[in-house]
């Protein structure tokens, strides 16, 4: 009895060793079926750009049954974007939502160029897949093992002061007012042919100039960023809309590869959905934030539809060509075109 039990239990090892192996049946393995992905943001968690990395982490991680989960880190919390950036690259930060370093390639500042567009609409338009502008960006980033799955419209940018500008309403004339600009082609002229005189100092010293005279104000934040970082150095805000600030949705290439054909639509359209949302909150945005700067004392300084006109104009024929240098003369020459 003993050795026909003995054999019996034998004969139903090599049975299941058999399914396990042909795959008819296999153990459950968690490592196979869940992609953790690290995601770094670089705003607090209350600003609408981490809240729609936490909407995405919700709609990916029920549309995937748990086979991707994101796992988000909002404030820097990963480091500064340009060091997010790199590990992207190198595949030990999986995703992120962040400024894209012109350092790595300057045409990933192409969608900064002043005046691209004058309303939210129309920087969708510009900033979304199929546009020329789009697929700049694009290609530079998967030259450099990036995956872009969406740019995300922060706002557009005005100049915040302590003192009042000469002919703020009038671009090419001077303002008799010196203001602190990023350290990149595209604010520094723009500045400049607005009629500014520029300084390059840190951003982290901005705040400190303009409270001690050093600079008497700022160009490179929307009117939320004026609102809460410099609304008690400020008593000027000018809503040019000359630029736009933006951050991106992306992913490692080996990473991306990762993920089943089925669980990138989840994670697509998720992005999708919010960067969409994005460029319309930004006007509204806008608008809610100048009248928050008028509460706190902060006097806007209007400009009208022809103005503003006058002004794009002015620095679409006198800025762009100066850009030449950085994006190429064709490139400008297409992005001239895409705006008819």
């Amino acid at each position: 009895m003993m050795i026909r039990k003995s054999t019996a239990c034998g004969v139903l090892g090599v049975f299941v060793l058999g399914l396990l192996l042909t795959g008819v049946f296999a153990l459950p393995s968690a490592a196979a079926e869940k992609l953790v992905l690290k995601v770094a943001g670089i705003s607090s968690p209350e600003y609408r750009g981490s809240k729609s990395l936490e909407a995405i982490k919700e709609v990916v991680e029920k549309g995937t049954e748990g086979r991707v989960i994101l796992d988000v880190f909002p404030a820097n919390q990963l480091g500064d974007y340009t060091q997010v950036f790199e590990e992207i690259r190198r595949g030990t930060i999986e995703m992120g939502l962040i400024f894209l370093p012109s350092q790595f390639d300057p045409m990933l500042e192409v969608g900064s160029l002043p005046f691209l567009a004058s309303t939210g609409e129309g920087m969708q338009k510009q900033l979304s897949p199929g546009s020329f502008v789009y697929s700049i960006i694009e290609e530079s980033l998967e030259k450099l093992g990036v995956h872009l799955l969406r740019i995300y419209g922060d706002g557009f940018v005005g100049v915040g002061l302590a003192k009042q500008p000469k002919n703020h309403e009038k671009a090419g004339v001077d303002k008799d007012a010196m203001i602190r600009v990023a350290p990149l082609a595209v604010y520094k002229e723009t500045a400049e042919d607005l009629g500014f005189r520029t300084t390059s100092i840190p951003y982290a010293d901005t705040y400190s100039g303009i409270q001690t005279g050093v600079c008497d104000g700022w160009i490179g934040g929307s009117s939320q960023i004026n609102y809460l970082s410099f609304r008690d150095v400020i008593k000027y805000y000018i809503p040019y809309n000359c630029l736009f600030d933006q951050t991106a949705y992306i992913v490692g290439k080996q990473v991306w590869e990762k993920i089943s054909p089925e669980d990138r639509k989840v994670l697509v359209d998720a992005v999708n959905e919010q960067a969409d949302k994005s460029f319309a909150d930004s006007n509204a945005e806008d608008l809610e934030y100048q009248k928050k700067l008028e509460e706190a004392g902060v006097e806007i300084l209007p400009i009208t539809p022809e103005e503003m006109t006058a002004i794009a104009d002015h620095v679409r024929a006198t800025t762009w060509p100066k850009l030449e240098e950085t994006y190429g003369k064709e490139t400008i020459e297409k992005i001239r075109e895409s705006l008819k």
